[in-house]
């Protein structure tokens, strides 16, 4: 039988061993241990405060520049969209400087800007019910609207959203720029209010329930990745409004670049210029020149910072040596 004193000893042995094993790893490593430890300290608060160097300086830059779009802003714009009018095409989420420096853009380009359709949360949902009652809607406004249904869609999960653009589309745009006959344009866009899919916004006239036809369109994005679900109407809706107009862009923010994106989809294939970077100065010039190059018959194009994207529609300069000729950007 094994007394208290054996359960002693060994518990004192143990104990003993581990003290040992304690100190003479204590006394053997930490030399080598210590002085790995602080190199490696020292090497990430050098990178460390390396990265923020680097960090002042882009943001440096990125003011630099903002600042040069806004005094430029006037030389690079004048008399580009004189004539045309461009309406605004909101989806939820866009970032709050976007709608209003946009809008300044055209304007110094010469543009009318008929106002907003601001496309509300409910317009997105892709659940049966939504997308049967937008397809109810634009089934039943087709006539009225003068257009066609789409017969096959881009995403069947949203192709309630695609033939309702088709409809919304015919209300507030036209090549010609002559809009729908009588008030056929207010009664869509009012059926589609109603509904809870979009508000309209007029500046010209408080409370309106339409918007003066628009020649071109800028189609703005949420400033923050979305659902897919989101992305896919989001091209779908320019689809629609890409061959009702004389040219239209989709801006969105930086935030928002990414596979799978609405810009990186449509910019991808769609009939739809995009320009990434429309939270900053230099991007909503792009807008303007964006769509005077649809204007002038140029393919649809991806501007901005995104890998592959054209830096802007300004003429490149020739490779070093070669004779001085100007070719314009063109995305991917």
């Amino acid at each position: 039988m094994i007394d208290f004193r054996y359960h002693l000893v060994s518990i004192i042995a143990v104990f003993l061993a581990l003290a040992v094993g304690l100190v003479v790893g204590a006394t053997s490593l930490s030399g080598p241990v210590e002085t790995a430890l602080k190199k490696a300290e020292q090497v990430l608060t050098a990178d460390n405060y390396s990265l923020r160097a680097k960090n002042g300086t882009l943001k440096d830059q990125v003011s630099a520049d903002q600042a040069f779009a806004q005094a430029s802003a006037q030389r690079l714009l004048s008399g580009l969209l004189t004539g045309q009018k461009v309406v605004l095409v909101v989806a939820p989420n866009t970032a709050s400087g976007v709608p209003g420096g946009v809008t300044t853009a055209l304007r110094q380009a010469g543009a009318t800007v008929t106002g907003e359709v601001l496309l509300q949360p409910g317009f997105f949902d892709a659940s049966g019910r939504t997308e049967s009652s937008l397809t109810q809607l634009a089934g039943q406004f087709a006539p009225q609207a003068q257009v066609t249904l789409p017969g096959s869609t881009l995403y069947p999960a949203v192709a309630g959203q695609q033939s309702a653009a088709a409809v919304i589309a015919s209300a507030i745009v036209s090549k010609s720029g002559a809009g729908l006959p009588g008030s056929e344009d207010s009664t869509i866009l009012s059926g589609f209010a109603q509904a809870g899919f979009l508000q309209v916004y007029n500046p010209a006239q408080s409370g309106a329930s339409s918007l003066a036809p628009a020649t071109l369109a800028v189609l703005l994005t949420p400033a923050a990745p979305q659902p897919q679900a989101i992305n896919e109407a989001l091209v779908a809706f320019a689809a629609e409004l890409s061959p009702a107009s004389l040219g239209t862009v989709m801006a969105g923010s930086v935030s928002a670049i990414g596979a799978g994106s609405a810009i990186s989809l449509e910019g991808s294939s769609g009939p739809a210029s995009t320009v990434d970077y429309a939270d900053y100065e230099v991007g909503q010039i792009v807008v303007a020149q964006a769509l005077r190059e649809l204007l002038d018959g140029k393919a649809a194009t991806a501007y901005g910072v995104e890998s592959g994207n054209a830096p802007s529609p300004a003429p490149t300069a020739p490779p070093s040596g070669s004779a001085v000729t100007t070719s314009k950007g063109t995305g991917t």
